[in-house]
């Protein structure tokens, strides 16, 4: 890297800090409420013997200019059982939520817990209030929050002060370039994830040098004493936790965002840029949407209501959904060229590009050899009065040909919709009730609903071009 490309990835780099990194005053607020906040809570769970850890970008110090939201651990005595773990931390959130008049939301991760939405001193703050348990390093886990203020200290003890600056600079570019959040809809990268990569890397210049020369199945480990873990990964990012040997801490990274990451790394060390960092979803435009139409596929897309639970729970389902409705098609000779999944608040699709979508009236059934006894009765047995043509003899073998159940893989959807037992017949258990009331929409009717709804259109944006 020339002294020319180093001065200018440093001037991008500050140009980026100016907009991303809280001033002090910024600081000195949150640090002001991070404290009233933890002396409340430190009241409310004295009876429950809790104490109250703020984890997350905000206790490692490496948030963004802007983000409000508060991840609080209430941190519960090992003794207590699971049911009493989550019945008390309940409780315990109800109160601190009460005191700051809070609205809150039970939602749900491994066990329940409260969000609290509040405002102090005119400022909205998100704050997740989550129980665990008291655990310390090597011990193991009783539930996967546990780890979360094992990994607080694993930051604050290894993560240079000086580098809080460059965590800040990766959890931008990994956002800029759409795949930062490890959650079930992301897929992409966590805030712990950038900072383990600066403790193993140092500067953002040097994470992302890194991560150009990486392939699948790169592994990282930052432990000292680096024993094998017994757990073998099959991940394209494998990064060993260095509070629990056992988990790769990047498990949530999809195929396509390893990928992604990487190229994206390349093309900045190549010509940097802070259009990486900032980069605002887009739109398909008209040449664009005339170039798909050119691709002469067929778009079909099931539509339905959103049902009411959180994305966490939604798109496993909507992914497994995707997946059986691909292999109906394909079981019906419509050949699925691309899938994918999409919903917003109100609505939820799953949509299919396929290379075929209508078939002859006809199909060919290829039965047994003919010197087969046996199978050529039963063959013969079952299409003698159903076949339309045949049955006749073809490479010394029985065929006939019978009248296609569906012609169009619009009717075969539809048709599969109506259906009673759609729980049974593999559609995931919160997507069969909205399901029964879906609707399949085609080719033309995509373009409309392409105008209507923007993020839809992003997610073509993104997956075509």
């Amino acid at each position: 890297m020339g002294k020319t490309q180093q001065s200018k990835i440093a001037q991008i780099k500050e140009d980026v800090l100016k907009k991303i990194k809280p001033s002090k005053k910024d600081r000195e607020f949150l640090d002001s409420f991070v404290k009233e906040l933890i002396r409340v809570a430190r009241i409310k769970g004295e009876e429950f013997g809790a104490d109250p850890c703020v984890v997350g970008s905000t206790g490692k110090q490496t948030w963004l200019k802007g983000d409000h939201d508060i991840d609080m651990f209430m941190i519960f005595p090992q003794r207590l059982s699971r049911e009493d773990l989550e019945k008390q931390g309940m409780e315990v959130a109800k109160r601190i939520s009460k005191h700051f008049k809070a609205k809150t939301i039970i939602k749900y991760a491994e066990h329940p817990y409260v969000q609290a939405i509040t405002k102090w001193r005119g400022q909205e703050f998100k704050i997740d209030i989550v129980p665990c348990y008291r655990m310390k390093s090597g011990e193991k886990i009783r539930s996967a929050v546990d780890r979360s203020p094992l990994h607080l200290t694993y930051i604050l003890e290894n993560l240079e002060p000086t580098l809080r600056d460059e965590v800040r600079l990766l959890k931008q570019f990994c956002k800029g370039i759409g795949i930062y959040g490890s959650d079930v809809k992301t897929e992409g990268i966590s805030g712990y994830i950038c900072e383990l990569l600066v403790i193993n890397y140092g500067h953002f210049e040097d994470v992302l040098k890194a991560v150009a020369k990486w392939q699948y199945g790169q592994v990282i480990d930052l432990r000292t004493k680096a024993e094998k873990p017994k757990k073998k990964f099959r991940n394209p990012l494998i990064i060993i936790d260095p509070v629990d040997s056992e988990r790769n801490a990047a498990a949530a990274l999809s195929t396509k965002n390893f990928i992604r990451l990487i190229e994206s790394a390349k093309a900045f060390i190549k010509n940097p840029s802070k259009k990486f960092f900032f980069s605002r979803p887009k739109l398909l435009n008209s040449r664009e949407i005339a170039k798909l139409r050119k691709r002469e596929t067929k778009f079909l897309g099931i539509v339905f209501d959103r049902p009411d639970i959180i994305d966490d729970i939604l798109y496993p389902q909507m992914r497994k959904a995707k997946r059986m409705f691909a292999k109906l098609l394909e079981r019906n000779e419509f050949r699925v060229l691309r899938a994918f999944e999409w919903s917003s608040q109100t609505k939820s699709v799953i949509v299919f590009e396929l290379e075929t979508w209508f078939l002859p009236a006809i199909k060919k059934m290829v039965g047994p050899p003919v010197y087969s006894r046996k199978h050529s009765r039963q063959f013969l047995d079952k299409y003698s009065k159903t076949a339309i043509f045949g049955p006749y003899v073809e490479d010394n073998r029985w065929v006939a040909e019978k009248r296609r159940d569906f012609r169009s893989a619009t009717d075969l959807l539809r048709a599969f919709l109506k259906q009673d037992d759609l729980k049974e017949r593999g559609v995931p258990e919160n997507l069969v009730a909205p399901m029964k009331k879906a609707k399949v929409f085609e080719h033309d009717d995509m373009w409309l609903f392409i105008k209507k709804e923007k993020s839809f259109s992003q997610l073509l944006k993104r997956e075509y071009f």
